[in-house]
């Protein structure tokens, strides 16, 4: 946890785009579905609803591939590719390798996906205050 957070500080500028990037994706999606249904804090709910839960789970897979959770399909792709056009498809290379490889690509790279994990996490917030409104005064 500490190399994580230590990795944050030094990519904050990186991190705060991202931030930036995904509240804006979040406000898109609310927007898409806010302005073409009625306009009602219905309307209004759904949109947050949709609109972060997209973020989130972006932001969740990102980071399920961070940890290695996709490399079989990528190496099975890079196989196939390597199948159908290379010359020697023995020199592909084995899975263990091409895991050893990326963990080791992964070490060096900064961690963006909690910044899309907060930003997610942000617009269910805001989801969960609209609720409140809605349970409030209607």
């Amino acid at each position: 946890m500490k190399k994580v957070l230590q990795q944050i500080r030094i990519h904050w500028v990186i991190n705060l785009i991202t931030l930036l990037v995904s509240l804006a994706v979040g406000v898109g999606i609310f927007l898409a579905f806010f302005l073409t249904r009625n306009k009602t804090i219905i309307a209004a709910i759904d949109g947050v609803a949709v609109g972060g839960m997209v973020v989130l789970v972006s932001g969740l897979l990102y980071w399920f591939s961070y940890l290695g959770a996709f490399d079989f399909v990528a190496f099975g792709f890079k196989q196939f590719g390597a199948m159908l056009f290379a010359k020697n498809p023995r020199k592909a290379g084995y899975f263990y390798d091409y895991q050893e490889e990326k963990r080791q690509k992964r070490l060096n790279s900064s961690y963006n996906f909690f910044a899309i994990i907060l930003a997610g996490l942000l617009i269910l917030l805001a989801l969960l205050v609209l609720e409140i409104v809605y349970k409030i005064n209607f």
